[in-house]
Parts: C-alpha cells; structure tokens; sequence
C-alpha cells in the first residue's frame, strides 16, 4: 500500500497564491453586494463558467444564468439582508454562515439560516454551493428562484 500524502493547507494556498485578507475582502464584498441588491456586480465575482448550487434547483452554470437568478431572487425576497456572522478559510475554499433576514414579496417575515462554501480562483468564485434547509421557505419554491 502507498504511503498517503498529506499537504498542510498553508503551503497548499501559498503555492495557489491564495492572499486570506484579499479572499475574505472579497467575500464580504460579495455579501454587500447581494445585500444592496446590485445583481450585476454579484454575477461579476463569478467566473464566466462558474457554478452556482442551490438546493433543490438544477445547477446554475455561467454568468449570465446566474445573474438570472439572481434577479429572480431580489423579485422574490424585495426585502433582504445576509449577515455573515462567521467566514471560515481553508486556501482557496471559504465557509459562511449566513443570518437571512427578509420579506418575501407577499409581505411575510422570512429568516433562516444558510451556510455558503465557496471555491475561489484568481479572486473570482469558481463555485458556490448555498445549503439551507428549503423547508424553511414557504411554499413551494419555484425552479430557478432562490
């Protein structure tokens, strides 16, 4: 059997040339964004061919598609705000857990939890996977709305 390699995550994100303080300024970024509703910057810190995972919902690939939903998800939610009480880093990949607080545009009171786990490549999102449990929504959730 062939030994296991391990490579410690610091040396690993040196090599990637991954800067900490410039990733987490970059998702704070991000988050900002998404809480002042300017859709079109939140696609732009994705890569062109980024994926987009979101519960129940098919994959989300490229920019536009996931701007699309973006935009679907300010219609639903015309009230929101995601605090990032917690960013976790490991090199390139980032953890968040997220405080959603909106209303949704039926006028009800909408807060649950989610987490967030990013992939980032040269300062851009490569993937971000959202988990959440969907039963905390109300009603069915409409494919590609988030």
């Amino acid at each position: 059997m062939a030994p296991v390699e391990v490579q410690p995550t610091v040396e690993g994100a040196a090599r990637a040339g991954c800067d900490p303080t410039a990733t987490r300024a970059m998702v704070y970024a991000y988050y900002q964004a998404v809480n002042d509703g300017r859709w079109t910057d939140v696609a732009a810190f994705f890569h062109d061919d980024a994926v987009l995972l979101v519960p129940s919902q098919v994959p989300k690939v490229g920019r536009e598609t996931i701007l699309r939903f973006y935009e679907s998800h300010g219609r639903r939610f015309p009230e929101h705000h995601d605090d990032v009480p917690l960013l976790m880093l490991d090199g390139n990949r980032v953890m968040t857990l997220v405080d959603f607080n909106g209303v949704d545009r039926n006028g009800n009171v909408v807060r649950f939890w989610t987490a967030g786990i990013f992939t980032i490549e040269s300062r851009r999102i490569r993937q971000y996977r959202v988990i959440f449990d969907t039963a905390q929504l109300e009603g069915p959730v409409p494919p590609g709305v988030g």
